[in-house]
């Protein structure tokens, strides 16, 4: 994940100096833009305040020291930048629901979960050797009632996909001859990917699938139910490749999650491809959504963003591209 070049120059200068003290003012002249404008700019591109961004940031550094130091909590706040215990443990504990203290009893798991993501995301992305590039990316918690998926399953890795193109060929030779076999569907314009990826034998779970008002498979394929629940929705600007998808993961996994203080609450993710008409009445935008379930948001981050799902006209089946 890239931001705008003018906000990344900003962004790599707060990485870069992250521990020490920052001058809002020195932030914002990286990028070119004056106080007042890079105020109501960098908002709209990263989705944070400057304060809350670095803060976040600094907090995140913090929960991961928390899990793989035995560092003191004092000791953490201190080099992390604030100026007490008592202010980083009410910051913490605003973002994260829990204290330092708890957080490090607890939340091994999680952070461990988005370092092992990030890594492969990582290790997909080695694959390139492609420049850096923008993918705006709007990121969201929604929240979503039972969802009933039927479909056709692959089990395969990421590795394999690469080399293979496995799964857009299980899609296109396999699922897609039999999708108008489902019966109930909720929306004609969207198809979606389960996925559950095992971090200790690397095998993928692909799940090519619809929603479905009534979970009643046809022969040889299988549903799945979930339960209602929040999500972190992740909708790019534009469709992506294997590459770019692969840094949307690192994005969310690497940065966003540990920034947020959301807790993944299961072990799937679902990508939804939306075909959406024009206005022209003749051609279709594509879109890719990708859910990634969390536990109930502790803070206002909510609010009430509808289903990414969007019209229900029947259009042609939209494939993945990965």
């Amino acid at each position: 994940m890239k931001y705008d070049d003018s906000i990344q120059r900003s962004v790599d200068y707060i990485d870069s100096h992250l521990m020490e003290p920052l001058d809002l003012e020195a932030i914002a002249r990286q990028s070119g833009y004056s106080l007042s404008h890079f105020y109501k700019v960098f908002p709209a591109v990263t989705g944070f305040s400057i304060k809350e961004f670095v803060r976040n940031k600094r907090l995140a550094a913090a929960a991961s020291r928390l899990v793989f130091t035995r560092q003191r909590v004092l000791d953490i706040a201190l080099d992390c930048g604030f100026e007490s215990q008592e202010v980083f443990t009410r910051a913490f504990s605003a973002l994260y629901g829990l204290t330092p203290g708890e957080f490090r009893r607890q939340r091994k798991s999680s952070v461990e979960a988005f370092e092992q993501r990030d890594a492969s995301a990582r290790q997909e992305l080695g694959h390139g050797q492609r420049p850096s590039f923008d993918i705006p990316v709007r990121a969201e918690i929604i929240h979503r009632d039972w969802m009933h998926l039927v479909g056709m399953e692959i089990i395969t890795s990421v590795a394999e996909n690469i080399a293979t193109l496995n799964i857009p060929h299980f899609w296109r030779h396999t699922f897609v001859p039999r999708i108008r076999e489902i019966p109930q569907r909720v929306t004609w314009n969207t198809t979606i990917a389960y996925e559950v990826n095992d971090p200790v034998s690397e095998a993928l779970t692909h799940l090519a699938c619809v929603e479905v008002s009534d979970p009643q498979p046809p022969p040889g394929m299988v549903a799945r139910s979930l339960e209602p629940g929040f999500y972190a929705a992740f909708t790019p600007q534009r469709m992506l490749d294997p590459y770019e998808y692969a840094a949307l993961v690192r994005y969310a996994f690497g940065e966003w999650f540990p920034m947020s203080g959301c807790v993944i609450r299961a072990d799937y993710s679902l990508d939804l491809y939306i075909h959406n008409r024009k206005r022209d009445g003749k051609s279709f935008d594509e879109q890719l959504t990708v859910l990634v379930p969390i536990d109930p948001p502790h803070r206002a981050e909510y609010t009430g963003a509808p289903s990414p799902y969007s019209g229900r006209s029947k259009v042609n089946i939209p494939l993945p591209t990965r």
